[in-house]
């Protein structure tokens, strides 16, 4: 057998991937001038994580374990895959709020304030949430919750994807000298 790669080697080159679309498809809507609130390219980003959950997924089925995964670890996969791919975005998401459009975290706190103030909430409620807001916009409270946000979403895609992609091997098929 040649040398078979690792779930973690699997995930880690498919999350790269993933993470790399996600960004492309983050600045490729930023330089389109999209609304900060629009939710297509959330939508967008969660189609294409599902691709690569499904091809990650699929090819360590199939070129690594002779076509067949449990659904356990094609759901550990699937999580990883979204793991390392969140790792990434983390790293952009904090260089790009940092660096390359620090005005964006104001532009986003004063949506949340009219918003805040759109649904009628008091002064005081508004205050309290919007300073909430602001101590989970720094780089480290960023960077985790996009890591943790990740790896959350390619949980649950993968525990759907993962019924489907499960192929357990037959008992009654084994080689046996």
């Amino acid at each position: 057998m040649e040398n078979q790669r690792t779930q973690t080697k699997v995930a880690m080159n498919y999350g790269t991937l993933y993470g790399l679309a996600g960004v492309a498809i983050f600045l490729l809507f930023y330089f389109l001038g999209v609304d900060i609130e629009s939710k297509l390219p959330q939508f967008l980003s969660y189609i294409v994580l599902c691709i690569f959950i499904i091809t990650g997924i699929k090819s360590y089925r199939d070129e690594d374990l002779e076509g067949h995964i449990s659904y356990g670890k094609s759901l550990w996969t699937g999580t990883l895959i979204s793991f390392f791919g969140g790792i990434i975005t983390a790293i952009f998401t904090v260089l790009f709020f940092k660096y390359i459009a620090p005005d964006m975290i104001q532009k986003i706190l004063d949506t949340t304030q009219q918003n805040l103030e759109e649904k009628g909430m008091s002064e005081e409620q508004i205050e309290m949430t919007m300073n909430y807001t602001r101590k989970f916009m720094t780089p480290m409270w960023l960077f985790a919750f996009s890591v943790l946000g990740s790896a959350f979403m390619g949980l649950l895609f993968s525990l759907i994807i993962s019924i489907f992609m499960r192929k357990e091997e037959n008992p009654f098929n084994s080689n046996i000298g």
